[in-house]
Formats: C-alpha cells, sequence, structure tokens
C-alpha cells in the first residue's frame, strides 16, 4: 500500500497522553438569532447578519432547494438556536492524525464518496443531510465512527488541509456517545476538532452547509432536523496561512485513529448498520463565473473501508458505500462486507 496519499484522522485521547496538541482553532460565531425569529419569513439582509444559509442568486435549483429546507422550523414548534461552543465539560481532548492510505478506492479509515474537480474549476461549497446512526461494540474495547462533510483533504500535496464538519458516534467500551464537531485539518499540525453545542442522539436527521467565502474562509452551518435546533452560524479561517484550493469534496464515514497510533492501526470501527446521506451536493465556479454549477455524486468516487490482516497483503472491506437508485445526491454507507 503506498504511503504517499494521505487522508487526515478525527482521533479521541485522554489528556494524559494527548501531547501538545495546536491551540484550538478560533470559531467566529456569528450573532445568535433571537428567539422567535422564523428564518422563512426573514429578510435575506437579517438572515445573513445572522450568517443563515439564505438562498443566493448564484445558487442553483438544488442548492436553493436545500437552503430552504436548511432554514425551515418543525411542523409543529419553533426553531430552536443554540450557541456554536460548547462548554469543555469531558476530560478529552480531541486531535487529528493523518495516515496513509490507497488513493480514491480504498482506504483503511474512510468510506463514502469523494469528488473531483475537474476543467479548471473550484469546488466553493459542500452539503448533505444524514441519520445518525446508533453504534455499539464489544465490552471493554472502545470504537469509533465518525460521519463528516468536507472541502479538500487531498493528503499527498504539501499545504493540504481540511474543514470539515460532522457527527461522532462513539463506542466508549461499556456504552455509546454521540456529540457534533468541526476541525480544520491540516498537513504538519495537530489542530483538534472541537465539540460543538448541537446535541445529537441516534436516529437523528443532521444537516449540514460548507460555504467558501474566500480562499481562507469557511462559513459552517449545522441543524438537528429531528430536534428542530440550529447551530449558531460561526466562521473559521484556513489554519498556517493555508487557503482551500477547492480540489475535492467528500462524504464520509470514517474510523479514528488514537493519537499515539501510526495511521495504520485506528480505532476499531463501531457497528453503526448503515448510514444514509442525502441531499449531497457540491458547487463549483468556473474562471469568471458569477453563477455556482451543481455537483451530484454521478461523478463521485466511492470509497470503501478496508481493516489489513495480520497476514502480509491480504484486506477485508469492513464499510462499503452504495449508490441509491433514481438519487443522484443519496448514498448509503454500511459496515460489513458486501454481499
Amino acid at each position: 500500500m503506498p504511503r504517499n496519499s494521505q487522508t487526515p484522522e478525527l482521533s479521541r485521547t485522554s489528556d494524559d497522553s494527548a501531547g501538545n496538541p495546536a491551540p484550538p482553532l478560533a470559531l467566529r460565531p456569528l450573532p445568535l438569532p433571537p428567539a422567535d425569529l422564523d428564518p422563512t419569513r426573514a429578510d435575506p439582509d437579517l438572515l445573513a447578519s445572522y450568517g443563515l444559509p439564505a438562498p443566493r442568486p448564484e445558487d442553483g435549483p438544488a442548492a436553493r432547494a436545500l437552503r430552504r429546507a436548511f432554514l425551515a422550523p418543525p411542523p409543529d414548534r419553533p426553531l430552536r438556536f443554540v450557541e456554536a461552543l460548547r462548554p469543555a465539560v469531558v476530560p478529552h481532548v480531541l486531535v487529528a492524525r493523518p495516515h496513509a492510505s490507497v488513493p480514491v478506492r480504498r482506504s483503511v479509515n474512510w468510506s463514502g464518496a469523494s469528488l473531483t474537480a475537474f476543467h479548471g474549476r473550484r469546488l466553493v461549497g459542500v452539503m448533505a443531510r444524514w441519520r445518525v446512526p446508533a453504534v455499539s461494540g464489544e465490552a471493554g474495547r472502545p470504537a469509533r465512527a465518525s460521519t463528516w462533510i468536507g472541502l479538500d483533504g487531498q493528503g499527498a500535496y504539501r499545504n493540504a488541509s481540511l474543514p470539515q464538519i460532522g457527527t461522532l458516534q462513539a463506542w466508549d467500551g461499556a456504552e455509546a456517545r454521540y456529540e457534533s464537531w468541526v476541525q480544520w485539518w491540516a498537513r504538519g499540525e495537530d489542530n483538534a476538532p472541537q465539540p460543538l453545542g448541537l446535541a445529537i442522539a441516534p436516529g437523528d436527521t443532521v444537516s449540514a452547509i460548507l460555504t467558501l467565502l474566500d480562499p481562507a474562509t469557511v462559513r459552517f452551518n449545522l441543524k438537528n432536523e429531528t430536534a428542530g435546533t440550529m447551530l449558531q452560524a460561526f466562521d473559521l479561517t484556513a489554519p498556517g496561512g493555508r487557503h482551500v484550493s477547492g480540489a475535492s469534496a467528500a462524504w464520509i464515514l470514517e474510523r479514528p485513529s488514537p493519537l499515539d497510533a501510526d495511521g495504520w492501526h485506528p480505532y476499531p470501527l463501531a457497528a453503526y448498520g448503515s448510514l444514509p446521506f442525502a441531499a449531497c451536493l457540491a458547487q463549483s465556479r468556473g474562471p469568471g463565473e458569477t453563477a455556482l454549477t451543481e455537483h451530484d455524486l454521478a461523478r463521485a468516487s466511492l470509497i470503501r473501508m478496508i481493516a489489513l490482516d495480520r497476514v502480509p497483503g491480504h484486506a477485508r472491506t469492513i464499510s462499503y458505500p452504495a449508490r441509491v437508485k433514481e438519487d443522484p445526491r443519496a448514498l448509503t454507507v454500511r459496515d460489513g462486507a458486501p454481499f
């Protein structure tokens, strides 16, 4: 397996083994909307002041539809807005680790889909919704499954980085734990994923939108559709003077590695059954263009997650994606091996 193509790892370790991770990235929250705000009826300028993802003139029809759905309250109650940052109340620290993987088709920690830009275009947005899976594992043996969307993440180039947002489904050896998080992974830096204030539970439907504001700044929007809660919008700037190349977008189920692992020994994958992605969409802009082009999963590469057995050269598929017929924006990722 070649070691010159790397993907980032989401890892969780205890404080006493965390070493010296980089300081948390500086989230810049926008104002928290008032409790009585109905985004579906608010003026676009007011929505923009709160960083809410209102439909834009440059969007295509699918993006406009998803943004409208993102702003919609539940049918029986108003939306509830929650602060972006969650108090640090758990005795753990999240850190990032890269590791080597087989490019595109197989990975020791990724399973899902990746879309590459072409013809000089640049990917400037990615969005999706998914249902948080219930996870389990063996007694006394921690296991992980992390779900996220992101931009870039191609680890082979020198200044690789990856803004990403998602949900962590963790089995701690006795019980499951669920949380939301954000990270801007960057090669050579231990930029810790930060826990977010949006509570999640298994079975909840979560939607997420990443929007590139300028080459180095991304806006993040996250919503628990089931609970009717929306996270306070916030911006992040690329660490270390990097920028978003816009080379790829990804919709991923990942198994993380512990901090002290070398990348070839990630956590066991928590049993998660199946993970449905829906409304998967990326947006791109070509040189000199103002309108955005929409991309579904028709051209996306599907990635199987493999486990490397002790027998040299032997690999097993442990998580695999499948397209959904008649819906080019849907994807189902399942644990185990395909029939």
